[in-house]
């Protein structure tokens, strides 16, 4: 019987600029972090992604979505199939400030329940039964893609912020600037490494540099005026940027705690004008 986490992070974070499953948080990647919330009150966690995202390893059951273009609807279905438990708390990768003791308050009322915060359901920190996974088949091949209508055919109850611990648990970032500011809101200094390579480490003159967090354009800066690696917010040829093998494009893209960006200058600096 028992119950189950589920975590949802086969989104395209399109505003983030990249993968929230791996921003850095407390000393490891989002998603580790929200499955390890999970396992201390739940028989099993399952991680439904996408084919093409990579995830670190987890204590987790990891499937991939079916059908990613249908949204956050599919992945609950999927979800639930897989799972053995009778009921699952759903939420999504990018909670960072998900508690235990909001999940097990959760899940401590019967049936299908939602939070409501602040006068909006929120549906992806709610508690679906399995058979959920039936009635969400059938709203997909209806072309029904909203998680609150599965909830309410499911005859939901909405459990008030008041009658809840930490509804802060909910809160989550799409953009930069809001992943930024909740890392430096926990405190201390957070900083970064850009590693310098061949041409690159020859102009600045030291193969590392140590620097506070920030959008790719503000990490860069300790390169300037010896470097100008972007040109109008994008990585400038001959330079090549990447972040743990993975290459960056866009100077909007967020740098988090104790990250390395490489940054590699192509072209002998002692041919250059």
């Amino acid at each position: 019987m028992g119950t189950a986490g589920i975590v949802l992070c086969g989104g395209k974070s399109s505003r983030m600029g990249r993968a929230k499953a791996w921003l850095p948080w407390c000393g490891r990647p989002l998603v580790a972090h929200v499955v390890s919330v999970l396992s201390k009150v739940v028989d099993e966690v399952v991680v439904v992604t996408s084919e093409q995202l990579e995830l670190p390893r987890l204590d987790a059951r990891v499937i991939r979505d079916r059908e990613p273009e249908l949204g956050p609807l599919a992945g609950i279905r999927d979800g639930l199939e897989q799972t053995r438990s009778d009921r699952a708390f759903v939420t999504a990768t990018d909670a960072p400030f998900l508690s235990s003791v909001f999940v097990e308050a959760m899940l401590a009322h019967d049936g299908a329940v939602a939070a409501e915060i602040d006068g909006h359901v929120q549906t992806l920190a709610a508690v679906y039964p399995r058979c959920g996974a039936g009635v969400a088949d059938e709203m997909l091949a209806e072309g029904r893609g909203r998680p609150l209508e599965l909830l309410e055919r499911l005859r939901y109850r909405r459990i008030p912020a008041s009658e809840l611990p930490d509804v802060a648990s909910v809160r989550g970032f799409n953009t930069p600037d809001e992943y930024l500011a909740a890392v430096r809101s926990a405190g201390g200094a957070p900083t970064a490494v850009v590693e310098l390579f061949g041409a690159a480490r020859a102009a600045v003159g030291r193969r590392e540099i140590e620097v506070s967090i920030g959008t790719l354009d503000e990490v860069l800066d300790s390169l300037r005026p010896r470097l100008d690696v972007l040109v109008d917010g994008v990585v400038a040829n001959p330079f090549s940027v990447s972040l743990a093998g993975t290459p960056l494009h866009e100077g909007s893209v967020p740098i988090g705690p104790d990250e390395r960006v490489s940054v590699q200058f192509d072209i002998d600096i002692r041919e250059t004008p």
